[in-house]
């Protein structure tokens, strides 16, 4: 299993995990265009229990998602980077935002989602499946 460590713009907050991704996607819903100023974000499922901060306290702001689940979005009070989310329904699963990963090379999407809402200057790759919302049997 290998261990992955990341962080924050600044330095301020960082992290590990280790394990592999359950769900490896790019995220095209407004919330998440939003938050990071650009047309999708890139993120992995990975068990909760897999990670951990190791340097500094992020913070948190919680919103609703569509669906009314509470959406609890975690980041560097610093500089702001976007770090990682956690839905109030899937405790059990952290959201990491692969290019805060210090080495996100590795990162390749299973898939392309709330495509619904994907900006039309965004072009996606026709070869990674594509969902309008979030894909049925990723129960997160």
């Amino acid at each position: 299993m290998p261990t992955r460590n990341g962080g924050c713009l600044c330095g301020a907050v960082r992290y590990e995990c280790s394990g592999e991704p359950q769900f490896a996607l790019q995220c095209h819903c407004r919330d998440c265009q939003r938050q990071s100023g650009a047309p999708h974000v890139a993120a992995v499922r990975m068990p909760a229990a897999d990670f951990r901060i190791t340097q500094g306290t992020p913070r948190r702001y919680i919103a609703r998602s569509d669906a009314g689940n509470e959406i609890t979005r975690v980041f560097c009070s610093d500089c702001g980077t976007p770090l990682y989310v956690q839905v109030s329904t899937r405790p059990d699963i952290v959201g990491l935002r692969v290019c805060t990963f210090d080495d996100p090379s590795w990162f390749r999407p299973d898939a392309n989602i709330f495509v619904k809402s994907a900006q039309p200057w965004d072009h996606l790759d026709p070869a990674i499946p594509q969902f309008a919302t979030y894909p049925a049997g990723k129960s997160y």
